[in-house]
């Protein structure tokens, strides 16, 4: 054999060779994925069909009820759902996350939360209770405690929806206790159906699972969807004019005998936010005392002695899903008018170095998906 033909043929084996194997390097198998989700109602199952036509249906994900799944194992990526009952995703949901921690570990994990309310400034103080943060994805803070060793991609937590004449006894009796000890109101009272979903979060958590679990583009068309979730119903029986979902205002102040309260929102990051607030801390003579710190909100006592009596004034500092380059920042008093003298001075103060180069956002403009997708992706 000639020399050129040796190398000839030397050359077609390699070539031969890398036709071969070539579909192991240029195919890699689609991920699969499992969403589970627990519900009484049905909201939550809703939002389970929205996100997986958000998703995509040409990407595999098997959509079960919590009682209906068998294994965890055929599946890249989990999602689980969960309504929330006192303050809290549902007790099967917690035997689902303890049987399957360890495999869960290994897995990219999702939560999602179907929940009454959804501002991440909110805080309850109950008779008797310690004031505590609820709403939206504080509600996932017990989970992330029992299960330190699943450290989910994506969380996200909508609001939901009561249909009021449905509710069971414990439920409407539970939904009445709450109506009462809401200091700020209850925007439900006078609804047969009270909704506190925004969308926006839906197609948001979408979207964040299509670019960083499954590694596509976002998708922007997602008006279509919203089918998903939306209702023919009427907010009210008697009274058809009466609308199902009222968002609430970005910025408000409430000063009456139960509570002194200010919300509003700042242009800005959560660090620029912490750095006001306790600049303002340091200016006031303030003991800023950090309670919680999460990925998107963070919780203080603010501690100060006024006429020889000492007051804690609740804050919280969080960033909305619906509303990114905007921080938004609530202040709270649960003392009688008489016992909290000094307090509104102290937080006009507050709100002063909050506000200051033209750092306020007024209005209630809402961003689009699109607005709100490019925001974030623009974000380092």
């Amino acid at each position: 054999m000639q020399p050129n033909s040796r190398i000839m043929k030397t050359m077609l084996v390699v070539l031969l060779g890398i036709v071969l194997i070539w579909p192991s390097f240029a195919y890699a198998a689609p991920k699969k994925g499992l969403l589970i989700y627990d519900t009484i109602y049905g909201s939550t199952i809703e939002v389970a069909y929205w996100i997986k036509a958000l998703i995509g249906p040409e990407n595999k994900l098997d959509v079960k009820r919590l009682s209906q799944f068998l294994t965890v194992d055929p599946y890249d990526y989990v999602i689980i759902g969960s309504y929330i009952r006192n303050e809290k995703p549902s007790d099967d949901t917690y035997k689902f996350l303890e049987t399957y921690q360890d495999k869960l570990a290994e897995k990219e994990v999702i939560y999602f939360l179907t929940c009454g309310d959804n501002d991440e400034t909110m805080v309850l103080k109950t008779p008797g209770g310690t004031p505590h943060l609820i709403a939206g994805r504080n509600y996932l803070i017990d989970v992330y405690e029992k299960f330190p060793t699943i450290k989910p991609v994506v969380v996200g937590a909508f609001g939901g929806r009561q249909v009021q004449p449905t509710l069971g006894t414990m439920d409407s009796m539970f939904t009445w206790l709450l109506g009462k000890l809401a200091k700020e109101g209850a925007p439900w009272e006078g609804l047969d159906i009270w909704e506190s979903l925004i969308p926006e979060r839906v197609e948001v958590f979408a979207n964040q699972i299509r670019t960083e679990i499954l590694g596509l583009s976002p998708r922007f068309d997602v008006e279509p969807y919203r089918g998903y979730w939306h209702s023919l119903q009427p907010a009210s029986l008697s009274d058809p004019s009466k609308e199902k979902f009222h968002p609430k205002p970005f910025n408000e102040h409430q000063d009456t005998d139960r509570i002194f309260f200010t919300r509003s929102r700042i242009k800005g990051s959560l660090d620029d936010a912490i750095t006001y607030l306790q600049t303002w801390a340091k200016q006031a003579d303030i003991d800023l005392q950090e309670q919680r710190k999460t990925s998107f909100n963070v919780y203080y006592h603010a501690v100060k002695t006024y006429e020889g009596k000492e007051h804690t004034l609740h804050i919280v500092a969080a960033e909305l899903t619906e509303d990114p380059g905007n921080i938004h920042i609530s202040f709270r008093s649960y003392e009688k008018p008489e016992n909290r003298k000094g307090v509104p001075e102290d937080v006009a103060k507050a709100e002063k170095i909050l506000w200051a180069d033209g750092r306020k956002v007024e209005g209630e403009q809402r961003q689009t998906i699109t607005e709100i997708l490019t925001r974030m992706q623009s974000t380092p």
